[in-house]
């Protein structure tokens, strides 16, 4: 019997069961034990499941907040390389019957994860989801984070509420969803931190904190059976720390950033009187205005005021902005004293045109408010006797960086783009470009200037924005490549060697395509993908986001990020800008 044929099948059966081995996938699977449960961010969203790990997947169906979607494993799938991350969700009841062994998985960027969320506000940061629909927790703490969520909306309707063991990422989860900006969740926080003070307090002097205790409902039900405030024991507790590091934070940032907030003084007076409910903001911004200004007074017994120094200093300080002084006038310097649990008060030091120190009182203070007035910012300060009205009689130094200070800081940027690149850091040229010829300003959303600049009137600023860039690289004036020149994406697309070019006006992008969902990558000659990206008097947009307080820094905080979600030229945003949005994308547990 001739055995060549025989030997030459198992040959080739052999090499097929190779190289099947050789590209299959490895896949790690850690399960949690016990379970957990998807936490939807908000009812109306939904989680889309999946029959299996493979891309691009076979859906089954769309879970959401009405359903208990249990989290049984953490699986990690390998192909080539190049690692993708899901969840394993025990298969709801009606969609049993396309689930395979009662399994189902989506793809780990559908969450986000508590302790990002606490990263997130420690910076003092917006919280924005894209992509992520919810985040993972135990099924313990999931009506935890139903009860702080409605506690932390309404805390006037909950007479009892337990913090003595809440984890501070599942609170910090709450804060989040409740108050995603900034501004509203400094004013929560600012009432938290103050809340192991309070107990006791039925009637406190301050009139703000009182208003606190009449908010804060389980405050006053403290000592009754079932009902009252429960704080974390001892002084110095994780929940309570990690809250006035947020403060702390937060307030840091509306100081420096306040005269920034709007290109006008009617837009900084509507600012600042936004904040007349927050927990001594007005009378901070307030004292940071008026520093060393100048102001007609009506309303008390003085016609001038200032808030400065010494008496000495607030005199010199109004004859130098009001050159028709009359000696007959009274000049008072001002100062703001915070007394703990009694409230604000105004002390006030008189001095006659001559020179000579009058009388001294302490006024307390009701509330500031802010008005357009002098040609800038003027103050009405009721005070529990009477009201003091002041109408600047200059701009004060604070104020000089915004408004007609703004203008002027704009003045001294160069017309030229190309020699604002050339003269300055990267980062910087960025924020000088996007202030001068950008559109936007401050963004009360994600509390941090946002410009953008389109190609349609601004291609060769967005260009020279791309090429300049430290992660690019110009092999020649008008083509190049990336530094890192390999990624991946969720979206299951994975390139290398990326290479661009700028032929006439348009920005092209190409990448190696090699299959790092198993699919396509092989043979010896793997094709390349080329996309447009952007052109001149196109509708593409380019957008600039730093904090307030770097627009004069040298080394402002930068994130940029092209609105081009297309397969390849992504991979600008990901490798050359590192985009902020897709750093929170989740690829872990």
């Amino acid at each position: 019997m001739n055995q060549t044929p025989f030997i030459l099948r198992s040959m080739i059966a052999t090499a097929i069961l190779l190289l099947a081995f050789s590209n299959c996938s490895k896949r790690k699977v850690k399960p949690f034990e016990p379970s957990m449960r998807f936490y939807f961010f908000q009812p109306n969203l939904e989680l889309e499941l999946f029959k299996d790990t493979k891309l691009p997947g076979k859906a089954i169906g769309k879970v959401n907040a009405k359903d208990n979607v249990e989290i049984s494993a953490y699986v990690e799938v390998t192909e080539k390389d190049t690692t993708f991350t899901y969840f394993e969700a025990i298969c709801p009841e009606r969609l049993k019957a396309q689930c395979d062994d009662g399994k189902a998985y989506f793809p780990s960027t559908a969450k986000i994860s508590a302790d990002y969320l606490t990263r997130i506000l420690g910076m003092g940061s917006a919280f924005t989801y894209a992509k992520a629909v919810g985040t993972i927790v135990g099924k313990n703490d999931y009506e935890v984070l139903n009860s702080l969520r409605q506690w932390l909306l309404s805390p006037e309707k909950i007479k009892s509420i337990d913090l003595s063991k809440v984890n501070v990422d599942i609170f910090n989860t709450a804060l989040a969803l409740e108050f995603p900006k900034p501004d509203d969740r400094l004013k929560v926080i600012n009432e938290l931190v103050l809340l192991p003070e309070l107990i006791g307090q039925d009637s406190p002097k301050d009139p703000r904190l009182a208003a606190i205790v009449k908010r804060f409902a389980a405050l006053r039900e403290i000592g009754k059976d079932g009902s009252g405030l429960i704080l974390p024991e001892g002084t110095s507790s994780p929940l309570f720390e990690d809250l006035k590091h947020q403060k702390e934070v937060m307030e840091k940032q509306l100081y420096s950033e306040f005269a920034v907030r709007a290109n006008s003084y009617k837009g900084l007076v509507a600012q600042f009187n936004k904040f007349k409910n927050h927990y001594l903001i007005p009378e901070m911004i307030f004292q940071l205005i008026a520093k060393d200004g100048a102001y007609s007074a009506k309303g008390l017994p003085f016609q001038y005021f200032s808030l400065s120094n010494s008496s000495q200093t607030a005199m010199d300080i109004v004859k130098k902005f009001q050159p028709n002084f009359d000696p007959l006038s009274v000049v008072a310097n001002g100062k703001l004293e915070f007394k703990e649990n009694d409230g604000v008060f105004l002390h006030i030091t008189q001095m006659d045109g001559s020179g000579n120190l009058g009388s001294e009182e302490t006024l307390e203070v009701v509330s500031i408010v802010a008005e357009e007035s002098g040609g800038s910012i003027g103050f009405r300060i009721k005070l529990k006797s009477g009201e003091v009205i002041l109408t600047p009689l200059a701009t004060t130094d604070y104020l000089l960086t915004s408004g007609q200070g703004f203008k002027e800081f704009l003045a001294t940027i160069p017309k030229d783009y190309k020699e604002i690149f050339k003269t300055n850091p990267y980062e910087k040229a960025v924020v000088l470009v996007a202030a001068k010829f950008g559109e936007g300003g401050f963004n009360e959303g994600l509390g941090e200037m946002q410009y953008m600049l389109s190609t349609q009137d601004r291609y060769w600023m967005v260009y020279e924005m791309v090429r300049s860039h430290p992660n690019i690289k110009r092999d020649k004036e008008s083509s190049g490549s990336f530094v890192r020149n390999s990624g991946s994406a969720s979206d299951g697309t994975c390139f290398t060697d990326f290479q661009w070019r700028q032929p006439k006006g348009q920005f092209y992008v190409s990448g190696v395509y090699y299959g790092c969902n198993g699919e396509g990558g092989s043979g010896d000659s793997p094709s390349r993908d080329e996309e447009l990206c952007f052109e001149e008097l196109g509708s593409d947009t380019i957008y600039i986001t730093f904090p307030a307080s770097d627009l004069r820094s040298d080394k402002p905080r930068i994130d940029i990020e092209l609105q081009n979600e297309s397969t390849v030229c992504q991979y600008i945003n990901r490798l050359v800008f590192d985009s902020k949005r897709y750093k929170g994308e989740s690829s872990g547990e």
